[in-house]
């Protein structure tokens, strides 16, 4: 179990770290607007996934399901189907207006969906079946893939326009590898004849476990999606380099989410009596304390971001609009990582409370990006982050601290 975790965490926090270097990489050798294309094509096409991933990972976890279906690879058929046109025609539209880039090789527009969207059973039947570590290796390639894609196209420019070619082949082969894994563990296991699977068996799977079913499309489609629908909109309101910057940003906020849910992960079984233990020692002088002493380091890590130039702020203008604009981001990343440690707690307290808190996230999240965009550009995107992660803390917290006073009426 504890190798497990380790393989579980490694594979969340690995992929982040080596994607926030292929974006830092990218911001400072690439050209802004061509990237912003690229990134928000690639954000287009993790939002046609999701719309159309029925969960398989997380359906297969269900003890009634797993018992009567020896595989679900037939729901991710139907998945890579809706996935793949939905891309396509999405792609052919939003291309258009230049807020997206489009492949020069138009096979990938179908390689690409089909090969990520066949892999969804084939990670969680892996991650049942002891598949963990071959999961970490496998997102690790990736992200290194990805690495490997922004360094192959900055030192040959005659590469550029293949950008969003490579971008999406990484991740079609991303999915493929986990497939492959899934097909070759499967071969060495001798399945009985009486569990249904096929095309066939989409009505049974609806008939046993339609809510679940439901459900599990619901979270995808909605909080999955909303995760990469940003990039999107950021792209339509600020512009291909505008997008292009605030994807940078994004990658904080990406790192900041995965290393959270990571850390959730390993010391869940410890946060409710750390909660008690801080609520009852937590007074005014060390509440001030604490926040200064936050407010300092996110101080201290806007100063480094600025000196070295992590990302091109010169556009922004001023150096105090610069300045801004990166404590925004360090903001937003320390109240997102605060959010997935409580989020955690908030699910074992009460899942109908952390599924509000989900859809008040995405709700305020976009709305706030889209108005805020409109009214300071850049500034505002990343102010947008900070409000809608303070408001779904202070809600978190809220929840928490109800819970404990429940308990300790008791």
């Amino acid at each position: 179990m504890r190798k497990d975790l380790v393989y579980v965490t490694l594979g969340s926090a690995l992929p982040a770290i080596s994607n926030f270097f292929a974006v830092v990489f990218a911001l400072r050798y690439l050209d802004a607007a061509w990237l912003g294309r690229s990134y928000a094509l690639l954000a287009l096409f993790f939002v046609s996934i999701d719309v159309f991933n029925f969960g398989s990972a997380r359906l297969y976890s269900v003890a009634k399901i797993r018992d009567r279906f020896s595989s679900l690879l037939f729901l991710d058929a139907l998945s890579a189907t809706g996935s793949t046109l939905f891309f396509i025609v999405a792609t052919s539209i939003l291309s258009r207006y230049g807020a997206i880039a489009m492949p020069h090789l138009l096979p990938v527009l179908v390689m690409a969906p089909v090969g990520y969207a066949m892999s969804h059973f084939a990670l969680g039947y892996l991650r049942l079946n002891g598949g963990n570590g071959a999961i970490c290796a496998v997102s690790t390639v990736s992200a290194l893939s990805r690495c490997a894609v922004v360094w192959l196209v900055a030192r040959n420019a005659s590469w550029s326009p293949y950008l969003p070619d490579l971008l999406l082949l990484v991740e079609g082969s991303y999915g493929a590898m986990l497939l492959g894994t899934y097909l070759l563990l499967r071969r060495q296991i001798k399945l009985g004849q009486h569990r249904a699977s096929g095309l066939a068996a989409i009505p049974q799977l609806a008939k046993l476990g339609g809510k679940e079913l439901v459900s599990s499309w619901y979270s995808n489609a909605i909080f999955s999606g909303a995760k990469h629908l940003d990039v999107i909109i950021a792209a339509m309101l600020l512009g291909p380099a505008g997008a292009a910057l605030y994807r940078g940003a994004k990658s904080v906020h990406n790192l900041a989410f995965n290393l959270g849910q990571a850390l959730a992960l390993v010391v869940h079984s410890r946060m409710r009596g750390w909660f008690l233990a801080s609520a009852k020692r937590l007074s005014v002088s060390l509440g001030f304390a604490l926040g200064a002493s936050a407010f300092a380091l996110l101080a201290l890590a806007t100063l480094c971001a600025y000196k070295i130039r992590l990302f091109p702020t010169a556009s922004l203008g001023a150096p105090s609009i610069q300045w801004l604009f990166l404590l925004l981001i360090f903001t937003g990343a320390a109240l997102m990582f605060a959010c997935r440690i409580t989020s955690l707690m908030v699910f074992s307290i009460s899942k109908k409370s952390f599924l509000i808190l989900s859809t008040m996230e995405v709700a305020a999240s976009l709305s706030l990006l889209g108005a805020l965009c409109v009214a300071f550009g850049v500034v505002g995107a990343a102010l947008s982050v900070a409000v809608s992660c303070g408001c779904v803390l202070a809600s978190s917290l809220m929840v928490v601290r109800r819970s404990f006073g429940i308990q300790a009426a008791r």
